[in-house]
């Protein structure tokens, strides 16, 4: 395996990362934007990152840039850990300069593998992988310190999916993926966040909006029996949308350890108290990630794939209607759509032949 590889992203999930698979031996290229280099100009200046918790340690990065070319020169994998709004912007960086025989993972994907097939085309397009959740429960505490509060289990998928087979043991040196899902479909399908975070916050925006007068705690605040039956609902219905398409999705019993046909009482239980969520602040706000990128990028591609296989979906659809008001914007113009996804005008039968050639049936978004 080449043990060089790129991280691209600045957060708390990049610098988890990279700290991490610095700490495993690998020689870690990372990369930010260069409008957000200030941001972090003291890794810029140290290449160095600071661990605390489940991993202890500093260690050095080979590179921190804000040139894609260096950051993904010599590389075979180019990990893109980003929040789903920048899905878009990194996937028309890398066209062009990403090649065939690199392949770019998304954490977490988000229908990313279908996103950066739109903005290739057929072109020299790389494999893209996408997971369901980041590998880490971290939070920055400074400047290049990051902690590390609990590790997560986290799945993959190929676009093409015909590709996946030639490329998942060599890549279990990354992350110990434990499920190779049929395609991108069904990973886009099985993110996580979307089916954690939505309850809570929906029914703690309040106390999320008061939280500069009192600490908010999302997982020991707003993890309560009412949002605990909110998400199981969200994961019922999107669970509707699987069967229709085949596939059998697990998501939060992957995420919690629960069987399948959990209630919301053993989904309160695993939640409420867990020592690797609890300690994890906010949000703080309703701009957080946890409403703009769970919504658009989750939620309202859920609700769109579930239109198109005759699945209601009334409380997803609700959800991103208070939304639309929480934010005064309409998610479902802004949110990830069919077109975006390379989708739109193919039959389920198109569509399950494209995740799994990345052929039959493709379609471009007009740019």
């Amino acid at each position: 395996m080449n043990r060089t590889v790129a991280v691209l992203g600045g957060g708390h999930g990049a610098h988890a990362m990279a700290g991490d698979l610095a700490s495993r031996g690998f020689a870690v290229n990372m990369f930010e934007m260069p409008r957000f280099r200030a941001n972090v100009r003291e890794l810029f200046a140290t290449r160095t990152i600071h661990m605390s918790g489940l991993i202890d340690g500093s260690y050095e990065l080979d590179k921190v840039t804000s040139d894609i070319d260096e950051a993904i020169d010599g590389v075979t994998y180019i990990l893109v850990v980003t929040p789903a709004f920048a899905h878009d912007s990194y996937a028309r960086l890398l066209n062009g300069r990403a090649t065939s025989d690199q392949v770019v993972v998304f954490y977490p994907g988000a229908f990313a593998g279908l996103l950066v097939r739109t903005v290739f085309g057929h072109a020299d397009c790389p494999v893209v992988a996408e997971v369901n959740n980041l590998p880490y429960d971290a939070r920055l505490t400074a400047p290049c310190h990051v902690a590390i509060y609990g590790h997560n289990r986290v799945n993959i998928a190929f676009m093409p999916a015909v590709k996946g087979p030639d490329l998942i043991d060599d890549m279990r040196q990354i992350h110990p993926y434990e499920k190779v899902y049929t395609d991108v479909l069904e990973a886009g399908l099985s993110i996580v966040n979307p089916g954690v975070h939505t309850g809570p916050c929906l029914l703690s925006v309040t106390a999320i909006e008061n939280s500069p007068k009192q600490p908010f705690f999302l997982y020991e605040h707003g993890v309560t029996p009412g949002s605990c039956r909110v998400n199981l609902r969200i994961d019922n219905e999107r669970k509707e949308i699987g069967r229709k398409l085949g596939y059998t999705l697990t998501p939060i019993e992957d995420f919690t350890g629960l069987a399948e046909n959990y209630s919301w009482q053993e989904l309160y239980m695993s939640i409420h108290g867990n020592i690797s969520l609890t300690p994890i602040p906010g949000p703080y706000d309703i701009d957080n990630r946890y409403f703009t990128e769970d919504a658009p990028y989750g939620l309202v591609p859920w609700s769109h794939i579930g239109k198109a296989v005759g699945v209601a979906t009334p409380v997803i659809d609700s959800v991103v209607n208070i939304y639309n008001v929480l934010h005064d914007k309409d998610w479902w113009q802004e949110g990830r759509s069919a077109g975006d996804l390379g989708l739109a005008g193919m039959s389920l039968e198109q569509i399950k032949t494209y995740v799994k050639t990345g052929e039959a049936g493709h379609r471009l978004r007009a740019n």
